[in-house]
């Protein structure tokens, strides 16, 4: 019973110290705010002797909530460096070059790959659906991800998907 009563006593003192540490900081950065306050007031006297009015939304604080960041838009994200790479890439050079999670970004490719937006080929990788243009020739251009093959004078492409020749 004695060593737990001992823990229990270490574990107030650590607290103590912790509180007065914390004390010790937020009085210097008070100090630290009034020196500032301080150099922001001569710096506003030197600017009124030479004639020059300080513009008010440069020196009034800006208000913003602290803590609270914008969402990002993950897919919008994902598409933009798919789309800049150039290359399929997977899904962690993807979260690792969105700086995300890689089971988000995973779900994320996922909800993607359903709406159309992207495809996975055979290995593994993501690249954005890019849509086959016509050419003035009526020969269909095809994206990075399929190959374009020409038999019997008819464009065929083969999806990354599948092994099988579409017909255009």
């Amino acid at each position: 019973m004695l060593p737990e009563m001992e823990k229990a006593a270490a574990y107030l003192q650590e607290l103590e110290a912790d509180r007065l540490a914390a004390i010790a900081v937020s009085e210097e950065k008070a100090e630290e705010a009034k020196l500032i306050k301080a150099r922001q007031e001569g710096f506003r006297q030197a600017m009124e002797m030479l004639g020059v009015e300080p513009c008010p939304g440069v020196t009034e604080p800006k208000r913003s909530r602290l803590g609270r960041r914008k969402r990002r838009n993950i897919p919008g994200l994902i598409l933009t460096e798919l789309s800049f790479s150039g290359n399929a890439m997977t899904t962690n050079q993807i979260a690792t070059t969105i700086d995300y999670l890689p089971e988000r970004t995973e779900r994320a490719l996922k909800g993607m790959e359903c709406s159309g937006q992207i495809v996975r080929d055979r290995n593994g990788r993501w690249a954005p659906v890019i849509a086959a243009a016509a050419q003035p020739n009526a020969h269909a251009v095809a994206t990075e991800n399929e190959q374009s093959t020409i038999g019997n004078g008819r464009a065929s492409h083969v999806s990354p998907q599948s092994a099988t020749p579409q017909q255009p």
